[in-house]
This record gives C-alpha cells, sequence and structure tokens, in this order.
C-alpha cells in the first residue's frame, strides 16, 4: 500500500502540478481576455494605422505627440512544457503564440488609451517590437518572458472623415 502511494505521488503530483497550471494559466489568460475587451469598447472610436502619413489630420491642439506602451508577459508554466515538448519534435509553438498575441494586443490599446486620455481621436504610424527577456531561461528553469514595446504618433483627426484604410 506504501509503494502504491509513493508510485501515485511520484507520477500524479507532475500531472495534477501541470493540470493546476493549465486551468489557473487559462483562467488568467481569459480573465484578461475579458477586461482589454472592456477598455477596448471605451476607444472604439480612436481610429489607428500603420500608415506614416497623418489620415485626414486635423489642425488645432494638441499637436501630434509620439506615443509609448511597453508590457511584458511570462508564459505560464504549462505552455512552456507544451513549448518544450514541442521544440523537441519541432513545429509551431502555438501556446507561445496565444501569450505573444495578447501581449501584442495589449500593447495597442495602451497606445490608444494615451491618446484618447491626451484627447486625440488617431494614432498614425503604429510600430510593435517584439523582445524575448527571459535569457537564459530553459537553462535556468525559469519561466520565459517577452516585453513588447509599441510606439506611434497620436494626433486628432477630422471626426466626419471616413476612410476604410485607416481604420
Amino acid at each position: 500500500m506504501g509503494e502504491l502511494l509513493i508510485v501515485l505521488l511520484y507520477f500524479g503530483g507532475p500531472i495534477i502540478l501541470l493540470a493546476v497550471a493549465f486551468f489557473a494559466g487559462n483562467s488568467i489568460a481569459k480573465k484578461h481576455n475579458k477586461r482589454m475587451e472592456d477598455r477596448q469598447q471605451v476607444v472604439a472610436h480612436i481610429r489607428y494605422t500603420d500608415l506614416k502619413r497623418y489620415i485626414h489630420p486635423h489642425t488645432g491642439s494638441p499637436p501630434p505627440e509620439l506615443l509609448c506602451a511597453e508590457v511584458t508577459l511570462g508564459i505560464d508554466h504549462f505552455r512552456g512544457f507544451l513549448g518544450k515538448l514541442k521544440n523537441i519534435f519541432g513545429g509551431e509553438v502555438i501556446s507561445y503564440q496565444k501569450t505573444l498575441d495578447r501581449a501584442r494586443r495589449e500593447a495597442i490599446l495602451q497606445i490608444i488609451e494615451l491618446a484618447h486620455a491626451a484627447g486625440m481621436n488617431a494614432v498614425a504610424n503604429l510600430r510593435v517590437e517584439f523582445v524575448d527577456i527571459s535569457g537564459n531561461a530553459n537553462r535556468t528553469k525559469k519561466a520565459s518572458m517577452v516585453t513588447i514595446l509599441a510606439y506611434g504618433t497620436g494626433y486628432c483627426s477630422k471626426q466626419d472623415a471616413q476612410d476604410p484604410i485607416a481604420v
């Protein structure tokens, strides 16, 4: 009986920890996505584009301004485990990509919120840069982390102008 308990703890313990990490990570990601959707509704009227020119600029205040946002997210342990398995067999690491996508959306949303707070209704030349800051995380068994830097030029656009390219 004692040997069976030891075997169950030896093999079952890591499986239980992975299951807890899976459900906790998914719960946190879902809550974050829900908060981003709620925040997006507030600033949905702000237009943004990656074009290097202003779309229907409105001369007046405030003047165009450089806006920057930085987001750092870590890969939870379950996604990290899946990523290491995928690294062994090869292929696209979808579990990492979901986290990168969430971080990118958060960075862009922060830029839009900064423009809204400054009284602007458009952002031009929006750029997003990805930086892996985990360093030797795989060798030291630490969590992988990524930083996303977003920047763009906030400005005032004419409200009545509609340009499908710029949205």
